[in-house]
């Protein structure tokens, strides 16, 4: 059984910024399980001494990448389940991708103007809600 992609040279960008966040995070939660273990014993490899939590912690960022991959990448992994699962993730992927592309982002001005506006609009809501909570409370 060969692994096949689903929808290839598709969603490309979210595929390749979700994995990486997911990887990421499962980079984290394997530290984080290396430090709650907190397994004293050790084997010797090439004279170095290794913690049996070091495994344990490699094992979980193996198990979480793989399964990270087959749902970024929409592996084909031949049951049909996890495929359906993995496929509907892609999709979404594909479509974000597909929507952010149709968004029409402004300009550096616009951008500017926009920023002043919102900032503007917050501090005449802030003075506003200064005075009416001063009246409020002399009263």
């Amino acid at each position: 059984m060969a692994l096949t992609l689903y929808k290839p040279n598709r969603g490309t960008y979210a595929r390749g910024a979700a994995g990486a966040a997911l990887l990421l995070l499962s980079l984290f939660a394997s530290v984080r399980f290396f430090e709650m273990l907190a397994l004293q014993k050790s084997f010797k490899v090439l004279d170095m001494s290794v913690k049996y939590g070091v495994v344990w912690a490699g094992g979980l960022f193996l198990v979480l990448a793989t399964v990270i991959a087959v749902f970024t990448f929409g592996l084909e992994t031949g049951w049909k389940r996890v495929d359906v699962r993995a496929h509907g993730f892609v999709d979404l992927l594909i479509d974000t991708e597909n929507e952010l592309q149709k968004v029409s982002w402004p300009n550096r001005e616009e951008l500017r103007r926009s920023t002043i506006v919102v900032l503007v609009c917050i501090l005449v809501i802030g003075a506003f809600l200064y005075v009416v909570d001063f009246v409020v409370t002399s009263v």
